[in-house]
């Protein structure tokens, strides 16, 4: 094989095998069912956690907040282009109501 050859050959075989490899952080998205089963019993929440990841935490109740404290550990998707790790939702929340047992 010549050297360019051998180039193309190493980017043809590289490359798919980085843009098929699987990612870490996929393991780690809360399930969707689950986070937003949740988040629906209280009326609004799940609206109000969306517009929190987008700086605007007026609609956040109380109710919200403690569904909120129940979710794990993940990234929850908030749109196609945004996910949040929960633990930032449950850290307004004590921001929002400090003082209070969620």
């Amino acid at each position: 094989m010549k050297s360019k050859q051998k180039v193309m050959f190493i980017f043809l075989t590289l490359i798919p095998a980085l843009i098929l490899q699987p990612s870490e952080a996929q393991s780690d998205i809360c399930p969707y069912d689950s986070t937003y089963g949740v988040l629906d019993k209280v009326p609004g929440c799940s609206d109000a956690v969306k517009l929190v990841s987008y700086n605007d935490p007026r609609s956040l109740t109380r109710d919200c907040c403690k569904q909120v404290r129940t979710l794990p550990d993940c990234l929850l998707i908030i749109s196609a282009e945004r996910a949040e790790r929960t633990t930032i939702f449950i850290s307004i929340c004590i921001k929002i109501f400090p003082g209070s047992i969620l």
